[in-house]
């Protein structure tokens, strides 16, 4: 067949790629393509000018062409935006049987491109071959474990232009394997199970019967579907007013339907957030209440901006759009927003300087108040080439991303790619531990409390596992129960009195899903001890007016023939006498800046405990003496949300340094502490305390260091709101608990 230079022309248009990240391309010339006027916003000079809105077409590219043998083909033709340092390659048609042809190689060589920082590293990304075309194939979307894929696609179908395709994949159980997947069908609802007579809503004589569809012979993309367990309730995607008569502004809008009463509603534009520009690229979490899009609007930081809202759910409508800022937008574009499942990382793309080429995958962590700048992932993740719209698994996996670059496998310009996902993007979720403290040699419950230490870098939780008893007082079980996070080693020990401590690591690295149980354990060898003791009876030493426990106490037992054992007091004023059966004894008690005391005792079964109360001496601070015990007396207090050490509290430290240049050879602990009375976001007050805690620790030190102590004879550490001398929220009540303590190290 002959082909005449004017037709041949225009075939060779007809297959030229899509900008997958913006509205089709007229099936046009590239001289008789008409480019619409652009509002302009106002924005700071930048070196580098934006990409073009996706309603503006790239102005035409002169390349050198391929030529084959059977036709002509034209001198120039138009290129995607941003890839202006690759040549167009020639692409196969649909129906062709010969090989492609391709341009030379012109992008930079591997070694001369300069690596940025980069956070990740892992095995190399899998080109998804059975989804993959010719044509650009982008935005995938897995959903429910990888089950279903679904992505855009610009192939040929029953529509024409980008439209949505999905795939099944059947080996979605092994979370290890290798998909599995199905030859992609033009998408529509229900992915799972028969349609129903209702669900059908647009276009019926299109549509097969029962189905509803959102493509068109115009564009749609960058789907994002809200899912309640394994049904869709909401899908939303990018589209223009022009596509099937669609309600909307100029410009790209984004658009959603929902399923209610067993039917999908008509596609519906977002008119709290669209806008006379490009409003596209939208990525709705889980949960239905937060969007992440991107936009030109006027007011951003560069060509396309990611911005951020929030919906009602009552009214359903969504908030003002929030632009993310100078931190995450700069003067070039910022694409193809993703967050991860619990709100940690702000994954996007975007082709800022310092990148590997083109578009890169970012990662932004979340740290409380913004996003922190972002981080290049670096490869296998990116190339030379435009690397984007990254999105994780339900399970955080597996990742998937779309890119031209250049892939043994490669089919076409935009292809998706399956990656493992390194320890660095493994999300990070609430796991519950629970323990049973059992003796060693009975393999019974321990008979007392027991107290537990959970370690994690400079912070420390402390929980009591308590026993239960029946009415006649024998113990039945000493359990506990914490919720802890995935991600983190956590080094746990167990001290009980008259037993070994025990000590262990919890490692939760990996992928661990959320919601699991770590059911485990624990067996306490009981010190092995005299035959004559029996056990050894728990005691406390305390302040008589307030109940604190005063650490810095010598406690003395005195036996019935006079004999004198001295006996250890720790951090909480505790400590234990070893006793036997119907013995008599007397407990001394003395502490700096307490009257001292004896009381005696005469041990049966119903002696539970010892309480020793000492009263307050003249002088209410205990280290002006200078007996070296009072460090553990001692406490600094502070004012609310603050780590300033205030002026009445500086006689106690002078008094402290004063006995440490004495005794060259304590070294002490300065323990820092808060209260409860933190008003922000739950799953924040901890790490924001904690901070506040080694600040005041910090304080504390770096004011003895100018009372002339050595820093190596000081450590500090903070414990956040775990050891509250009274366990209330109510800040007036509860200001005791803003101190910091002080801990003697032999």
């Amino acid at each position: 067949m002959t082909l005449s230079l004017t037709s041949a022309v225009v075939i060779w248009t007809m297959l030229l790629p899509v900008d997958s990240r913006s509205a089709p391309v007229n099936n046009k010339p590239p001289a008789t393509q008409t480019k619409k006027p652009v509002k302009k916003p106002e924005k700071k000079p930048v070196k580098k000018p934006a990409k073009p809105p996706a309603t503006q077409k790239t102005p035409v590219k002169q390349t050198p062409t391929v030529t084959k043998p059977t036709a002509k083909k034209p001198e120039a033709a138009e290129t995607l935006p941003g890839k202006t340092e690759k040549p167009v390659e020639a692409e196969k048609a649909p129906d062709s049987t010969k090989p492609v042809e391709k341009e030379p190689d012109t992008a930079k060589p591997v070694d001369t491109v300069i690596e940025p920082d980069s956070i990740l590293a892992d095995d190399e990304p899998a080109n998804q071959m059975v989804l993959n075309h010719p044509w650009d194939d982008y935005a995938p979307l897995p959903l429910l474990h990888e089950r279903f894929l679904v992505f855009q696609s610009a192939r040929p179908g029953s529509t024409e232009g980008h439209d949505l395709w999905y795939s099944h994949n059947a080996n979605y159980r092994d979370r290890t394997g290798r998909p599995q997947w199905s030859v992609p069908l033009p998408f529509a609802f229900p992915l799972i199970g028969n349609p129903s007579d209702t669900m059908q809503v647009q276009k019926p004589a299109e549509n097969p019967p029962g189905q509803f569809s959102v493509n068109s012979d115009g564009f749609e993309g960058h789907p994002s579907i809200v899912m309640v367990g394994s049904k869709p309730v909401e899908i939303y995607l990018t589209s223009r007013r022009a596509e099937g008569g669609r309600q909307g502004y100029a410009g790209l809008n984004i658009y959603y339907a929902r399923y209610r009463n067993n039917r999908w509603s008509e596609l519906m534009h977002i008119n709290e957030i669209n806008g006379d520009y490009d409003d596209r690229m939208a990525y709705v979490t889980p949960d239905g209440k937060r969007m992440f899009f991107v936009s030109n609007r006027p007011g951003g930081y560069g060509g396309d901006d990611i911005y951020y809202t929030e919906r009602d759910m009552r009214t359903g409508l969504w908030a003002s759009p929030i632009n993310l800022g100078p931190l995450v937008n700069g003067p070039d574009d910022e694409i193809t927003p993703f967050l991860t499942a619990n709100g940690q990382k702000l994954v996007f793309s975007s082709n800022r300087k310092g990148g590997l080429g083109g578009f890169d995958i970012y990662i932004s962590h979340w740290n409380g108040l913004e996003f922190e700048m972002p981080l290049n992932a670096g490869r296998p993740f990116n190339s030379e080439r435009d690397d984007e719209a990254f999105k994780l698994t339900d399970d955080g996996m597996w990742g998937y991303f779309s890119s031209d670059r250049r892939h043994t496998d490669a089919k076409g310009r935009f292809d998706i790619y399956r990656v493992a996902v390194p320890t660095e993007l493994i999300e990070s979720v609430k796991l519950t531990l629970t323990g049973r403290i059992l003796d060693a040699s009975s393999r019974l419950p321990l008979g007392m409390d027991a107290t537990i230490h959970i370690d994690f870098e400079l912070m420390t939780k402390v929980i009591t596992s308590k026993r239960r008893v029946k009415n006649d007082g024998e113990t039945i079980e000493n359990n506990f129960t914490t919720d802890l996070y995935t991600g983190r080693s956590y080094r746990l020990r167990i001290s009980a009195p008259g037993y070994q401590p025990y000590q262990t690591v919890l490692d939760y690295r990996g992928v661990i899903p959320a919601g699991r149980k770590d059911e485990r354990i624990f067996y306490l060898e009981p010190i092995r001890k005299e035959a004559t003791y029996e056990r050894r009876l728990a005691g406390i030493v305390v302040d008589d007016a307030t109940g604190l426990p005063l650490p810095g106490s010598t406690i003395t037992k005195r036996e019935a023939d006079g004999t004198a054992v001295p006996l250890d007091v720790n951090a909480e004023g505790r400590f234990a006498v070893p006793v036997r059966n119907d013995e008599r004894f007397a407990i001394m008690a003395s502490s700096p800046g307490y009257v001292s005391q004896e009381q005696s005792f005469t041990e049966t079964k119903e002696l539970k405990e010892i309480v020793i109360r000492l009263k307050a001496g003249k002088d209410t601070n205990p280290c002006e003496a200078g007996d070296p015990q009072c460090i553990g007396n001692e406490r600094i207090y502070f004012d609310l949300n603050s780590a300033v050490i205030k002026e009445s509290e500086m006689k106690k430290l002078r008094a402290i340094a004063r006995i440490m240049q004495s005794n060259t050879g304590i070294r002490i602990e300065i323990q820092g502490h808060t209260d409860l009375t933190y008003r922000g976001p739950e799953t924040k007050s901890h790490t924001y305390n904690q901070k506040l805690s080694l600040d005041r620790a910090n304080a504390v030190k770096q004011r003895l260091i100018e009372l002339g102590i050595a820093a190596d004879r000081l450590i500090v550490r903070g414990y956040s709101y775990d050891r509250p001398l009274i366990p209330v929220k109510d800040a007036v009540k509860g200001a005791i608990n803003r101190r910091v303590e002080f801990k003697k190290i032999d």
